[in-house]
């Protein structure tokens, strides 16, 4: 399995690509609108040796705590779990597809294969970076592990883009 490490998640949701996604995922219109009313407010200044800049308005990011959040964000993303369904690898229990859990920032990736492991990250690294989302997996903070009975084996080097997950 590989914990994927998405960079600043929440900091780099799109405000506008948010509410087309919600508008896309049947969201009625009004209740778009409010959040889209509520996240125009969010504005934003520097402070730097007890002087403050002027206030500017916040375009990007959701609410770190907020109890939305998580949810808007999965809505956000839910391009990178749809990829990796379609893709049908990794693990199914059932014949229910569970090679991907996430919730909020946290993906996690399941697979039996290395291979289809490096493909399912490979998906995670080319859509998420596309330009609809641009959320960029951290392979110096992502984490690989082996479970069953294998778990000691050297799995060899899995990458997200150019960086090898350690």
């Amino acid at each position: 399995m590989a914990a994927l490490d998405a960079t600043k998640a929440f900091d780099r949701v799109n405000h506008i690509k948010l509410f087309h996604r919600l508008l896309d995922n049947g969201m009625p219109v009004f209740v778009v609108k409010l959040i889209a009313n509520w996240y125009s407010k969010n504005m934003a200044t520097v402070r730097w040796n007890n002087q403050h800049s002027e206030f500017s308005h916040v375009k990007s990011g959701v609410r770190q705590g907020g109890v939305l959040s998580p949810t808007l964000f999965n809505i956000y993303i839910d391009t990178i779990v749809d990829a990796l369904v379609k893709s049908d690898l990794g693990c199914h229990v059932m014949g229910q597809y569970m090679g991907c859990l996430l919730y909020a920032d946290d993906l996690i990736l399941l697979s039996a294969s290395v291979c289809k492991l490096q493909e399912m990250l490979n998906i995670c690294y080319y859509v998420g970076s596309s330009r609809p989302i641009n959320m960029n997996f951290s392979a110096r903070k992502s984490s690989l592990l082996c479970v069953g009975k294998h778990f000691s084996s050297n799995i060899g080097d899995l990458h997200v883009g150019n960086e090898d997950i350690m």
